[in-house]
């Protein structure tokens, strides 16, 4: 793959994404992803992302500190009540992406989310599903 800061990126959004409903502290994430020449080591990853109390205050600009720190755009972003959806535009080393996600809130401590990615030459889907793992982050 030859984005691998983008691919960082998408298997950590989901943490912050819908930060005030969220329980701060660790958070263990599961995602699979399917993709055009997608090597088998990243078809399935586990890892684990701290939620601040900061992040939590607000969902949308959490979300949007997250794209702007991987020099994406963050376009269109509605939210109805346990579900947010977004749309994103990036261009890293020139090379130009699209990106619609979804989030679905099932309580404060489980979400689902689905991320479809399109990029030249490439089509990749990740699903993911976190669980609050308690509230004591690593330093």
């Amino acid at each position: 793959m030859k984005h691998p800061l983008l691919l960082a990126t998408l298997l950590g959004l989901c943490a912050p994404v819908l930060a005030g409903d969220l329980k701060p502290g660790l958070w263990q994430i599961n995602t699979t992803m399917e993709g055009d020449n997608l090597p088998p080591q990243m078809r399935a990853h586990t890892q684990q992302e701290c939620l601040s109390p900061d992040q939590a205050e607000d969902v949308v600009s959490a979300l949007q500190e997250s794209w702007n720190a991987d020099e994406c755009d963050l376009g269109k972003v509605d939210r109805g009540g346990d579900n947010l959806t977004w749309e994103a535009r990036c261009d890293q080393n020139g090379m130009q992406s699209t990106m619609k996600g979804s989030v679905t809130l099932h309580s404060d401590t489980h979400y689902t989310s689905t991320i479809d990615m399109t990029m030249p030459g490439h089509k990749m889907v990740s699903k993911s599903e976190g669980k609050w793992a308690g509230s004591d982050c690593p330093e």
